[in-house]
């Protein structure tokens, strides 16, 4: 499917207008006929070019590129054309994922991002730490890993579960030189509880939660220190508890597991190296896979 100049052309109106309903009235238009034919044009492109809310539109990276180019002599926009739909097969550029800092710390995900760089050396990635749902499209945000305790702030968005989290109880030497280690679930409650934002949401009522942060290295240096029984993520914490530096606590009986969830725009105009690390995910963890 090739892309239309006259498309191309109601798209640029459009902008140029700020919104459809703009450009079909100066124009003497159908609103729901120029909204049809940027839906083909962005089907032809393999992209999508404007975000669309109730009074106006926005327009996305890809977009802006577009428009940047096809506000020139013709020749120039047919140079635009070719521009997008070899970007959305390229495995070359940037790809950019928001990941909870917890994840991206994790042996297991660096792996996968050895994986994927040693498969697409040309694309580079960039990785940002988000802990609560963005909006993709307005941060050209490409995926995001979320857990299934924050809501995602568009429901358009696809959302596909890959895997879970464990997470235990764990104090240190030094917290046991004036307390005891708590047997039951009454005992506990006495104690100071250290934990992340994402896991005090699904710690039970009457805890005696001391700390919320979502930095695991205050936690961790709290924990060290004597403040507290800290809930941590098994996957991060492996060694220091081999070491001696940290003792579980009620492995037995506390256990709380966080779903994390694959967030991306649309599961239309993906590009070719988003689709790859998409599969790539999915490949790796599912969700019988416990990320621990």
């Amino acid at each position: 499917m090739k892309a239309s100049l006259d498309d191309i052309y109601l798209f640029m109106l459009t902008v140029r207008h700020g919104g459809i309903s703009a450009a079909a009235k100066a124009h003497s238009m159908q609103r729901s006929k120029i909204s049809r034919r940027i839906q083909e044009l962005e089907q032809a492109l393999g992209c999508q070019l404007l975000i669309r809310t109730t009074r106006q539109i926005e327009l996305t990276e890809n977009g802006r590129l577009f428009y940047q180019y096809i506000n020139q002599p013709l020749n120039d926009v047919t140079q635009a054309v070719s521009l997008l739909e070899n970007q959305q097969h390229a495995f070359s550029g940037r790809l950019k994922i928001a990941i909870p800092a917890a994840v991206v710390a994790s042996p297991v995900f660096l792996d996968l991002l050895d994986s994927y760089s040693a498969q697409f050396p040309d694309v580079t990635l960039d990785i940002v730490h988000r802990h609560e749902s963005v909006d993709l499209k307005r941060e050209n945000i490409d995926l995001q890993l979320l857990p299934n305790v924050v809501d995602v702030i568009n429901d358009d968005y696809v959302q596909q579960t890959l895997l879970s989290s464990t997470n235990r109880l764990y104090c240190s030497p030094k917290y046991l030189e004036s307390s005891s280690l708590p047997t039951t679930m009454e005992e506990l409650y006495q104690h100071p509880i250290l934990s992340s934002r994402y896991t005090s949401a699904l710690l039970p009522d009457g805890m005696n939660l001391r700390l919320v942060s979502e930095d695991f290295g205050l936690i961790k240096l709290l924990t060290e220190t004597g403040r507290g029984i800290a809930l941590l993520p098994i996957v991060l914490f492996k060694e220091q508890v081999e070491r001696g530096e940290l003792i579980p606590v009620m492995h037995d009986t506390f256990e709380l597991d966080i779903v994390m969830t694959l967030v991306y725009p649309s599961r239309h105009f993906i590009p070719e190296k988003t689709r790859a690390m998409i599969e790539l995910l999915r490949n790796n963890f599912s969700n019988r896979y416990k990320f621990s």
